[in-house]
């Protein structure tokens, strides 16, 4: 035995032996004494344990050396297993490289365990980014083990083979923690990981063998965080001799047995392409639907023990609530058969026990209690996300003042995922316009929001609403910057984490319907500052905080208010936006496009603006370009990822097009700049017989606003060219002559302007316009049908063709069509949860 003061130089020395002695008494030296594990790391201990561990063997196989690396991962793992003081000192660079090399090159398998282990430890506390990030080979590693231990374990059944493998799929949730880093690794890990759960279901039906239980259901838990939708559907076509394992192990006797297979089994659920979505949630599969209903039971079974137990829920497995976030937040039956089980009063119940209101903001959020607290605010995101009457009962139960305090509570790893599911509940209620203007108006919200954004902003730096100028102006960096890189970040987002982005990327979500125009929060959250932060979050390389910044634009400048309209163009600026209407993200360019949508509805200023800032015939050459635009066809129904983003395609032609209503909508010379641009009339008149509804509405009402007569929207220039056309010459200041001056005016200007609107209208019939109206008139939707009687009146009134019948022109629409904004807000927001 090697006295305690003498064991470091053992540890720095070649002999073999000495250094093995020197080890093992430092095993029972710390193990179970924290103040021993801090004196030695004060002492160095960490790097002689890494140099001992990484140093691989010169090709001549050495047990004694081998016992000396296992011996020194077993003391490393003592160290990761301490309290969060001890085992924070070792996440440092150092040691995930080293425990990361043992995973890359020949190691014992007593090493391998003793390694993944600390791994698993150090992880957990998620005090480090992705470790798919920092090592990009990590998962093709993983891949090669859990393939080489799979086929030995399948033959030899080894104990030390079990342990192994179990460890690598409990590591694989954790290398690759968010959803994105989940799908990066999916390609490398999908593959060995079905082989190796397909082989335990197998081995037990076939030859009898029972298989490790903790070892199959890591494995399927694994599966289950690595699925994307392409591959879940792969598997789901292997059918009944995959899934009826699964679903027999809904019954197994131990929790985790039963949790794992529901975990998976609502992978496959969510996998598939949804029959209807629609405002109410998501149809599928009667099938598919009949396999969600079966879960919900086994999952509201778990739930309720783990709520009867002596500490009443707070030891609650957290992915019991996120594998029901993941079921309910499609809405429909499975959603309405979980409230009736009462699941959002068992949800408050155990977030009462997790975080009680009045010492949450200063206890101390322990990782087991941050999970189980984020999953459960998840899961009443998802019950919320499509039913007014459920947000109700979120309210009712008291949620909402755990939402905000939640996200008044200072950073700390533990709390960030605890953020981001508080983000997505005030999304969620957000949704209800009643609770918006009641419940909602709560100081501690805005304060939330900013402080997750980034830093406001100081006052002297604020734009003040009344005193805003050189609207539509750009900064000068902006000049010739691609839409994808940053120029002044809040923060510098080479440096800053994805997990710090997700919960940006969250917050600007739960931000978009809360400045809505008839939001009572909007002018709070504006005077907070937090413009700035939007616009910023508009240039970020990250696409989810790119697209939910350009939502958030998107809302601010709906409706009627000029001012708030001025801001955000001062802020803006016509370069950024129109560039992000080109974006490789085809949903960024639906939401860039009706960004433009809503600047433009009702507001002659700003279609003057935009054709001054950007250029007329630039603009008409966007829209061109996006009412040409064709989804990517996927080759096949395996393709999910083309096929998820096709409906996007036509939203962007609804964007575009709705942009030319509105032009139309302004003076007779936006009109008529409308008409000049032939081709893009083309592609409206073309699209009078697209398969969507809302395509063809649009067009009509571009007819309608091309064929309107209203004097009162005639631009005083628009009056003032009649006028130079028609020269009258003083007449001596008798005013009976000057009156008749003013007559022979007025009646060359109807004169004037009647000849226009007949050269327009016939413009619009050479393109074909009015035989797609006749078309039309027997549309299957009733709003198309009256719209198209309105467009047909109006064109024939122009071109000087019969009158309609009392029957028509009872039913014709009268007004003209001022703008039709889109807000998106109650239920187009994006119903993704974080995984």
């Amino acid at each position: 035995m090697i006295a305690e003061d003498d064991l470091l130089p053992y540890l720095r020395s070649d002999d073999r032996h000495g250094q093995l002695g020197a080890l093992r008494s430092l095993k029972n030296s710390v193990i179970g004494h924290s103040d021993q594990k801090a004196s030695y790391l004060d002492r160095g201990v960490l790097d002689d344990l890494l140099a001992i561990i990484g140093t691989p063997q010169d090709g001549v196989k050495d047990p004694i050396f081998d016992e000396c690396r296992i011996q020194a991962g077993v003391v490393l793992g003592s160290f990761a297993y301490s309290d969060l003081e001890i085992s924070s000192r070792l996440i440092t660079p150092a040691t995930l490289s080293t425990l990361v090399k043992v995973l890359t090159q020949y190691s014992p398998p007593a090493l391998l365990i003793a390694s993944l282990r600390t791994l698993t430890a150090l992880l957990t506390l998620r005090l480090t980014p992705s470790l798919v990030q920092q090592f990009p080979d990590l998962a093709k590693s993983l891949s090669e083990l859990i393939s080489h231990y799979s086929t030995a374990c399948f033959a030899n059944y080894a104990r030390q083979d079990e342990q192994v493998l179990t460890n690598l799929c409990a590591l694989v949730p954790l290398i690759s923690p968010s959803h994105s880093s989940a799908q990066s690794v999916s390609a490398e890990l999908t593959g060995p990981l079905f082989d190796l759960v397909y082989g335990s279901l197998k081995s037990s039906q076939t030859s009898g063998v029972v298989f490790n239980s903790k070892l199959k259901s890591t494995a399927i838990l694994a599966l289950a965080h690595v699925l994307t939708p392409t591959a879940a559907r792969e598997i789901a076509a292997a059918g009944p001799k995959f899934t009826s394992p699964l679903l027999a192990l809904l019954r197994a006797p131990d929790t985790s047995t039963r949790l794992s297979a529901a975990s998976l089994l609502t992978a496959l659920y969510t996998s598939g392409k949804p029959e209807i979505t629609s405002a109410s949630g998501v149809t599928r599969a009667p099938q598919i639907t009949t396999l969600a209903l079966t879960l919900v039971p086994t999952l509201m079974k778990l739930l309720d023990d783990a709520i009867a137990a002596p500490d009443q829920g707070r030891k609650c497995d957290p992915r019991i609530l996120h594998t029901l976030a993941i079921l309910c937040r499609e809405g429909g039956n499975v959603t309405d058969r979980c409230v009736e089980a009462g699941l959002i009063k068992k949800i408050v119940s155990i977030i009462v026990q997790v975080a009680p209101n009045n010492h949450f903001a200063s206890r101390r959020i322990l990782e087991s209690d941050g999970k189980l607290l984020s999953s459960s605010l998840l899961c009443l995101s998802a019950l919320g996300l499509y039913n007014e009457d459920y947000r109700k009962a979120i309210i009712e139960a008291g949620a909402l003042s755990v939402v905000v305090t939640v996200m008044n509570t200072a950073n700390t790893p533990a709390i960030r995922e605890v953020k981001i599911a508080a983000c997505h509940v005030l999304r969620t209620l957000s949704r209800s316009v009643r609770l918006l203007r009641t419940t909602m108006v709560e100081s501690g919200v805005v304060c939330g929001i900013v402080d997750l954004l980034g830093d406001a902003p100081s006052e002297e730096e604020r734009p003040l609403l009344e005193n805003v100028d050189n609207v539509g102006s750009e900064p000068e960096q902006m000049d010739d910057e691609p839409v994808h890189t940053t120029v002044t970040e809040v923060a510098a987002e080479e440096d800053e984490e994805e997990e710090d982005l997700e919960v940006r990327t969250a917050a600007m979500a739960a931000v978009c319907n809360l400045v809505l125009d008839f939001s009572p929060l909007r002018k709070p959250i504006l005077d907070k500052g937090i413009l700035p932060l939007v616009v910023s979050g508009a240039r970020s390389r990250y696409t989810p905080l790119r697209l939910n910044s350009t939502w958030a634009l998107k809302h601010m400048v709906f409706g009627d208010d000029m001012e708030t309209k001025a801001c955000v163009m001062s802020h803006l600026g016509f370069p950024l936006i129109i560039k992000l209407c080109d974006d490789k993200e085809i949903q960024v360019q639906e939401q860039a496009l009706d960004f433009l949508r809503n600047l433009t509805a009702r507001s002659e200023t700003y279609i003057d603006m935009l054709f001054d800032n950007v250029g007329v015939d630039e603009v008409f050459r966007l829209v061109d370009r996006k009412l040409s635009l064709l989804p990517v066809p996927p080759i096949d129904e395996s393709e999910q990822e083309l096929l998820s983003t096709q409906p996007y395609y036509t939203k962007v032609i609804i964007a575009a097009a709705y942009i030319i209503v509105h032009i139309a909508a302004g003076y007779d010379r936006h009109r008529e700049t409308v008409i000049a641009h032939a081709t893009v009339l083309r592609k409206i008149v073309q699209l009078m017989r697209h398969e969507n509804y809302e395509v063809r509405l649009a067009c009509v009402w571009t007819i309608i606003n091309l064929t309107w007569v209203e004097e009162p929207n005639r631009a005083p220039d628009d009056v003032a060219t009649a006028r130079q056309i028609h020269t009258v010459s003083p007449a001596g200041g008798q005013s009976s002559e000057q009156l008749q001056q003013e007559q022979s005016i007025a009646s060359f200007a109807e004169l004037y302007f009647a000849d226009i609107y007949r050269r327009r209208a016939m413009t619009l019939i050479r393109l074909g316009a009015r035989e797609q109206l006749e078309y039309l008139k027997q549309d299957p939707v009733l709003d198309v049908r009256e719209k198209t009687k309105t467009a047909i009146y109006q064109m024939d009134s122009l071109a000087g063709r019969s009158s309609p019948s009392a029957e028509d022109e009872q039913d014709i629409e009268t007004g003209l069509s001022r703008g039709v904004e889109v807000e998106g807000g109650a239920m187009e927001i994006d119903s993704e949860l974080h995984a």
